[in-house]
């Protein structure tokens, strides 16, 4: 069944019981696994998950079939756990500051980062990767998983995150810049 046909759309907005069923058994699961890719605890998913569902229903009249519907589910799903963040105050600021200091003017790395592979011969080095990644900037966490993790593509993470692409670009940017920096200054 094509879940973002304008019949299956209809069908959700009537609230069709066997529509509304294949809808939360085909995304619910999926919903889950990309907020605990985001560093919540299975009970704050399991919530965020439930408030993305409630405000999907809420305003679904409002879906009009330009994206898919799994896109707009994720919109909703990355709204809910900003607003987590933020009342649970871990939202934190990109901290530009310190890296521009790793720039010169023209935009080069005043010390060449180290080389990756020596990352990878690491054994630690996943472990270190999912801690730096929880504690980059929401936004920038959330538009690298979106990605590098999930391969969504540019266009559903711009309508998922409701930013543009250039904007997603420095997010992507900033996201692997300062991962890099946080992973070398382990390893120095």
């Amino acid at each position: 069944m094509n879940l973002n046909s304008s019949d299956f759309i209809s069908k959700i907005k009537l609230r069709d019981h066997d529509a509304v069923t294949i809808l939360i058994t085909k995304y619910n699961e999926v919903l889950i696994k990309g907020a605990l890719k985001q560093g919540l605890a299975f009970d704050q998913a399991d919530e965020v998950v439930q408030e993305t569902w409630s405000t999907f229903f809420q305003k679904v009249e409002n879906f009009e079939g330009r994206s898919h519907i799994r896109t707009y589910l994720f919109g909703i799903l990355y709204n809910k756990i900003k607003e987590l963040w933020r009342s649970n105050k871990k939202y934190t600021q990109d901290d530009d500051a310190t890296l521009e200091k790793s720039f010169n003017e023209f935009g080069h790395y005043l010390v060449s980062p180290l080389n990756p592979q020596l990352f990878l011969e690491s054994s630690e080095f996943m472990n270190i990767l999912q801690q730096e990644l929880d504690n980059l900037p929401i936004n920038q966490k959330m538009a690298f998983n979106l990605k590098e993790i999930e391969q969504f593509s540019t266009d559903e993470i711009c309508k998922i995150l409701d930013i543009s692409v250039t904007n997603l670009g420095v997010l992507l940017y900033r996201a692997k810049a300062n991962l890099r920096k946080r992973i070398e200054n382990r390893y120095i």
